[in-house]
């Protein structure tokens, strides 16, 4: 089946949303070279639980699209066709299941030498877009706030190294009661400006008491998190043992299965309104490398893909320490927090953590 050949019922295994949306931008899908219709399908495919941000960037892409003239969309879309595709992976179901293509393009591409050449065709495409689009410039300037230093004592070396250099550094601020402060200060910009998943807390350890219940603000934690990590590790495991039975457990295999859990599967319960929520947990969880065994990379992951799709307004992170190292089989056997703590690693960790944080927020309007 080719892109052209696409039909309503193509997309009838779709969640609701996604399938309304496939459908309804049917004439621009069917007009894509597969190559870069399977990288957009992976989105499309999620869209029921995709945040306002990237449904909005979804409508606003297909829009351009719709209007781009015939001339141009060809141009646009030449760079793609030019990379030839086998028969297998045409044959493959880009469609109902575009992780698994993906992935399976890929190898592919590597294997051919034409990785570079896709590249260039996605990141020209990229530019297209963002040039054709403009930013979108949020209600009121953007805040993100880390605070680092839970469970240290005291510091064995200059910190803000990388983050000095861009700002102004304050060093005679009293900081009693200092978080409560910043919880504050959250709250109160979730009642100015009231704006669903605008505004953000990722705790790294047990969440600030003032911030649980505050209506407006998503809240994230790391130890919340944890019993759902293991129950990920458990299910990793029985699928590798079956493999080792009869199957195949490459990384490929292993890394589509792991993107085909479900909030369900890892016992990640919630109601139908907070399923974006749920969704987004569930990838950091299977596709953010380390986040179910240290705190503090769940934090900076987290903060990064929050930046990154749901674009909020206000970003609040706050690092935790987290287990010391220790042999990979026994960091993804035992509990993360019934461990040692490693205080001095976790400060270096947050540390890179803010940073990393600012070149995010940076990238945004």
């Amino acid at each position: 089946m080719v892109p052209g050949d696409l039909r309503v019922e193509s997309f009838a295994h779709y969640p609701p949303q996604a399938r309304s949306f496939s459908v309804e931008n049917l004439s621009v899908l069917k007009r894509m070279p597969l190559i870069l219709l399977s990288v957009v399908l992976r989105q499309v495919i999620q869209y029921d639980w995709c945040f306002p941000a990237e449904r909005e960037q979804l409508r606003l892409e297909f829009d351009l699209l719709r209007r781009t003239e015939a001339a141009s969309f060809e141009a646009l879309m030449a760079p793609f066709f030019a990379i030839q595709l086998s028969p297998e992976l045409r044959r493959a179901d880009w469609i109902n299941r575009p992780q698994q293509f993906s992935e399976q393009l890929t190898g592919y591409l590597w294997s051919q030498h034409e990785i570079d050449s896709f590249h260039k065709a996605a990141q020209d495409y990229h530019e297209y877009l963002q040039k054709a689009l403009g930013e979108r410039t949020p209600v009121t300037p953007r805040w993100t706030i880390v605070v680092i230093g839970q469970g240290s004592e005291e510091v064995k070396q200059p910190l803000f190294r990388k983050l000095a250099p861009h700002g102004t550094m304050f060093t005679q601020l009293d900081p009693a009661d200092g978080l409560k402060t910043l919880v504050a200060e959250v709250k109160a910009r979730t009642k100015q400006h009231p704006l669903r998943y605008g505004h953000w807390y990722i705790e790294g350890s047990e969440p600030h008491i003032a911030a649980v219940d505050a209506e407006g603000l998503t809240v994230m934690s790391y130890n919340r998190l944890v019993p759902v990590a293991k129950r990920e590790f458990a299910l990793l495991n029985q699928f590798t043992h079956r493999a080792e039975n009869g199957g195949v457990a490459g990384a490929e295999a292993i890394s589509s299965y792991m993107a085909g859990l479900s909030p369900e599967d890892v016992d990640l319960r919630g109601t139908a309104d907070d399923a974006s929520l749920r969704h987004f947990e569930v990838n950091l969880l299977t596709q953010g490398a380390g986040c179910q065994i240290f705190s503090t990379t769940f934090v900076q992951w987290a903060s990064r893909e929050c930046l990154h799709r749901a674009e909020p307004l206000t970003l609040f992170a706050r690092f935790g320490t987290r287990q010391a190292n220790a042999p990979m089989e026994q960091l993804l056997m035992r509990d993360p927090l019934q461990q040692a703590q490693d205080q001095e690693g976790s400060l270096i960790d947050a540390d890179m953590g803010a940073y990393y944080a600012w070149i995010n927020q940076s990238r945004l309007a």
